[in-house]
């Protein structure tokens, strides 16, 4: 059931960039990097293995799941980069604009943005980049055992102690790839605990285990709610928020269905969430220039933008997921078997 999870962070992703909600963003990420250490471990331990064949078929798989839906939404930007121009599309995001060059080409095309460089036409395509360097290093075991996962974890605790000890900005909490060692190496650790922590859960009740699941979601709201109004240490509701995250995962990896939402709800709901978090961007630049023709006026960022753009690009996911997404998804499951 992590199809409305996923959806739901995504979501955070667009409040943050569209409606000018600083730092939920930044939850939103490091919950998909903890999903995804969860994932990666599962389907390694479980479907692929770790003979040749196994990574091999892994990684095909994984470039099936990153790269069409991302290659798409970076032609997006450059038809509107064509037909706005580059100063008006960077005017509206510092990083989208007309590569340049051999080097920018490839960096955008072969998703590698370890110092969030620009141009980029995607973004937030920069935490992509984050996803296949441990995508690739779960695949060369860094969770195959408890034993080497706890060894990640503890280097990963590690590194932000000495950010905190240090008192590094947010390039090295937050954005670096040492920085998302973290979330990989806990939701690799929950694969790992799985069965012990199916016996905790397994003691509530269907109606007692969907209101816990409502209490995490709205205490990382209340979290960077808080957070705004009372102040306090960024980094400190940035770190609470990581652990509601884990617990988040931890809880659901084992639900087969909640009171309000089916298995197949959720499945529908989780296949937005991918086109949501690559176009976001895109779509709003879209609906600014569409309802300015009508002239209304629309800022990024901003609540009407924030209001105006969300369906449309809950309309663009769907047809992305209808037209491309599920296509490849029937490839991808021959290749999984």
């Amino acid at each position: 059931m992590f199809g409305t999870y996923r959806t739901f962070l995504a979501l955070l992703v667009v409040a943050t960039h569209l409606g000018g909600y600083p730092g939920l963003g930044s939850y939103a990420v490091f919950g998909f990097y903890c999903l995804s250490g969860y994932l990666m471990t599962l389907i390694m331990q479980r479907r692929y293995g770790y003979s040749g064949d196994g990574v091999l078929r892994y990684g095909l798989n994984r470039f099936l799941r990153i790269f069409p839906v991302y290659w798409v939404s970076i032609g997006l930007s450059l038809a509107l980069i064509a037909l706005l121009g580059n100063e008006f599309t960077a005017s509206y995001h510092h990083a989208i604009y007309r590569p340049e060059g051999a080097a920018q080409w490839a960096r955008n095309l072969l998703l590698y943005f370890p110092q969030m460089e620009s141009p980029r036409l995607t973004p937030p395509a920069w935490a992509l980049t984050v996803e296949l360097f441990f995508y690739a290093l779960i695949a060369l075991g860094a969770s195959r055992s408890p034993f080497t996962s706890w060894c990640w974890f503890a280097v990963s605790v590690l590194h932000h102690v000495n950010v905190a000890v240090l008192q590094m900005d947010s390039d090295h909490w937050y954005f670096s790839i040492p920085a998302a060692s973290l979330p990989f190496a806990t939701g690799a650790l929950i694969f790992h605990y799985s069965a012990d922590i199916s016996r905790l859960t397994g003691r509530l009740s269907r109606w007692r285990f969907a209101c816990v699941l409502a209490g995490l979601g709205a205490g990382i709201l209340f979290n960077w709610l808080f957070g705004q109004v009372a102040g306090g240490s960024a980094k400190a509701h940035f770190y609470v928020n990581f652990l509601l995250c884990a617990a988040m995962v931890a809880l659901l990896f084992d639900c087969r269905e909640l009171p309000w939402i089916s298995r197949s709800a959720d499945k529908w709901l989780g296949d937005f969430s991918y086109p949501v978090y690559l176009m976001h961007y895109q779509i709003g630049l879209l609906a600014i220039v569409l309802f300015g023709y009508a002239g209304l006026t629309l800022e990024r960022p901003g609540n009407a933008l924030l209001i105006i753009a969300t369906p449309l690009v809950l309309a663009t996911s769907w047809g992305v997921t209808v037209l491309l997404e599920r296509p490849i998804e029937r490839l991808r499951a021959r290749i999984k078997a």
